[in-house]
């Protein structure tokens, strides 16, 4: 059966092919070479070990006895030095096929391209002496594989005989190197021979899940690990993989499953409730989410990222009061953490005191001073605490980056017109709008400023095209009042009455967020 090759696998030097390896220099008599080669199938590993260095300073170019010796320190698993060995013997007999294989055995046993390299070249050199050897065809062909030269890989498995081509490794190979080829109908198909095998195991998935990785490939995943799971024989690390597969094809409530069952199986790990709560989100289950976070909090108290979870979970709830103490709690556990600080600053931002959130963004941008994210919130910080100055300083500086440059010509804008520089705010708001033309309170502000400049047109257009945007707009219908107002538009009453609709049902939405939660561990 063609098999992974194990560590301990290491032939030693059989005499039947001491005629066919072209040695050079002097060799060890054939009566040494079987007494150590005795010494090694009946254990005697350390008797055989100085068996091999006496003959070796009689006969130090002998590949044999270096093949000898690499096995032994194979089967001590001093992996190191019998590659080593075993590169010495066939540097001095490369007509030595045995040594060539365990070359090829310990090689492959490395995760390195070199390691890859070395193995296709020895197994090459096995096949040269014996082009039937089925290890060795499988052994390049899984070289191959792992250099992602899948064409190659594929012809080495076309030339193995029936028997062998039908084994569950080879399969397993098969259906990797299609799927490398993009031949996914053909995968596929190979897929279904691999679970229908008779020698269908863990081992066969395990050894190809790391190239199963890619959301095409994600449905060859789901028929392997389902069919290990139908027969009870899923590890773990392959029901993992599995719930991978089934949220790279959507399929939600299916990986939910399958990591509660992990959980259940391990509920002292709080990994699993993280992946949880992961995967509720995705669900738009947010509650869920929290009782999964809750769980895992209870688990792992002194954990930030928990905390830092569920109040992220919390302020998308509208539950700021929550969301700020779990996010506090976040910070005091991992002080210098930039996204926990600026997190807690936004949290903060939310109920309005503007001082605490200045120092969570001061943190942040210490920390990543190139990130304009930063310094537009600190900006934005500074001016809800009244500090302009300090306000326009960062958004200054973050005016001509892509990603920042609406919102900084926005605030820029407000800053001017608080300070009356009406000519200077207007163009600011035309600039934020061109930029970000979608958001409504740029149209909004630049309204606000042709009203006080009596340019009454220019400010009905853009509260209209405020209003389009987003037609329950506090801050737009306020505009609109205050235009009927400045031009005693008999409308005026009817959006004054709508406009303390609007006010009663946002202070009605600003209550619901102060009420608290309790979540239940799950």
């Amino acid at each position: 059966m063609i098999r992974r090759v194990s560590r301990l696998t290491f032939v030693a030097l059989g005499m039947m092919n001491l005629g066919a390896a072209l040695m050079r220099g002097q060799q060890a008599p054939e009566q040494t070479l079987l007494s150590i080669q005795e010494g090694i199938e009946s254990g005697k590993l350390d008797e055989a070990l100085r068996q091999v260095s006496k003959a070796l300073e009689q006969y130090p170019k002998d590949g044999g006895l270096y093949n000898l010796r690499g096995v032994i320190h194979g089967q001590q698993n001093n992996f190191k030095d019998a590659r080593t060995d075993f590169e010495h013997a066939v540097s001095l007999a490369p007509g030595l096929t045995p040594a060539w294989q365990n070359l090829g055995r310990a090689c492959q046993m490395g995760d390195s391209d070199a390691d890859t390299r070395c193995a296709a070249k020895a197994w090459t050199r096995v096949l040269q002496a014996r082009a039937g050897d089925p290890e060795a065809r499988f052994s390049l062909a899984a070289a191959y594989q792992r250099q992602s030269k899948f064409a190659e890989s594929l012809r080495e498995l076309d030339k193995l005989p029936a028997d062998e081509a039908g084994r569950a490794p080879t399969l397993a190979l098969r259906c990797v190197d299609l799927a490398g080829l993009n031949r996914m109908q053909e995968a596929t198909d190979a897929a279904g021979r691999l679970v229908a095998a008779p020698d269908f195991s863990e081992n066969d998935v395990k050894s190809i899940l790391p190239m199963l990785t890619t959301e095409q490939r994600a449905p060859l995943v789901i028929t392997l690990v389902e069919a290990l799971d139908a027969r009870g024989a899923a590890s773990p690390e392959s029901l993992r993989a599995l719930v991978v597969a089934y949220e790279q094809t959507n399929r939600l409530d299916s990986a939910r499953k399958t990591m509660e069952r992990l959980a259940a199986a391990d509920p002292k790990d709080p990994q699993h409730l993280f992946e949880l709560a992961r995967i509720a989100y995705r669900s738009h289950d947010l509650e869920g989410a929290l009782a999964y976070l809750g769980h895992a909090r209870d688990l792992s108290p002194t954990n930030a990222r928990v905390h830092f979870l569920f109040g992220m979970i919390l302020e998308e709830m509208q539950l700021p009061v929550e969301a700020r103490r779990s996010l506090e709690k976040a910070v005091s556990l991992d002080p210098h953490n930039p996204d926990y600080n600026y997190a807690l600053g936004s949290a903060i931002l939310v109920t309005r005191e503007a001082g605490p959130a200045v120092a969570c963004f001061r943190n942040y941008v210490a920390a990543k001073p190139r990130d304009p994210r930063g310094h537009f919130a600190l900006g934005v910080a500074y001016f809800a605490s009244g500090d302009y100055a300090a306000c326009r300083a960062e958004m200054q500086g973050i005016s001509k980056d892509p990603a920042t440059q609406a919102g900084a010509a926005y605030f820029l804008g407000r800053i001017a017109r608080i300070e009356d520089n009406l000519d200077e705010a207007a163009a600011l708001f035309e600039q934020s709008i061109r930029v970000l033309p979608s958001y409504p309170e740029s149209h909004t502000e630049l309204a606000r400023v042709r009203l006080r400049q009596n340019r009454l047109e220019e400010a009905k257009a853009e509260i209209d095209r405020a209003l389009a945007l987003d037609p329950e707009s506090f801050q737009a219908n306020s505009a609109l009042l205050a235009l009927y107002q400045k031009t005693h538009d008999a409308r005026a009453a009817e959006q004054s009455a709508r406009l303390q609709k609007m006010d009663e049902d946002r202070s009605q939405r600003q209550q619901l967020m102060f009420r608290s939660i309790e979540v239940k561990p799950y």
